[in-house]
């Protein structure tokens, strides 16, 4: 796993790039924040049209500005653990179809595929567990957890550690489908 850096951390980092990048560089990456910017906003509904939003970037750094655009929708295609994540998701492929055209026409649906096929895989693990869950405890399920034992909560935690790491995994091969999918797209 990564280092975690606070946000100043970050900062004087990114302070220190900068200081040393050239004049071209820095309106290399001035325009590559632009495009992050413009496609936050898309995404967040306060323009309908992403390429309009970008149209105020100078031609020479266009492909700069949508490489930032990209970064920030790709960003944001990723396996829905919550029904309201797909409204972000489904403006992402829409900001994506706009810039890269055909090629997003051909891998879109692929992507939706597996994101659907990924919530109802978690959705069949979860009905299966949950009904081992009711097999193991009974009625004291429904009884609720004053009713339990020690040891019926404590194997209530051990399937909950349980469901943890099989949902995990599950999350785990998806993201490895997802992730070449999504580099398509850049």
């Amino acid at each position: 796993m990564g280092e975690i850096k606070s946000a100043l951390e970050i900062a004087l980092e990114k302070a220190e790039r900068l200081g040393s990048l050239s004049k071209k560089e820095l309106e290399n990456q001035k325009w590559q924040d632009e495009g992050k910017k413009k496609a936050a906003a898309f995404l967040k509904g306060e323009m309908d049209s992403l390429q309009k939003g970008l149209s105020d970037i100078p031609t020479e750094f266009l492909q700069t500005g949508l490489s930032g655009a990209i970064e920030i929708l790709l960003r944001n295609i990723i396996l829905p653990r919550e029904k309201g994540q797909w409204e972000t998701i489904n403006r992402a492929f829409e900001g994506i179809k706009e810039i890269r055209g055909s090629i997003a026409q051909q891998i879109i649906p692929q992507i939706e595929y597996l994101l659907k096929n990924y919530e109802q895989t978690l959705e069949n693990y979860k009905q299966q567990f949950q009904q081992q869950l009711k097999a193991s405890l009974g009625s004291k399920a429904q009884g609720g957890m004053m009713a339990m034992t020690p040891e019926e909560m404590n194997a209530l935690a051990s399937m909950q550690d349980e469901w943890n790491k099989i949902s995990a995994e599950i999350t785990s091969q998806f993201e490895k489908q997802l992730e070449p999918l999504k580099t398509y797209l850049k």
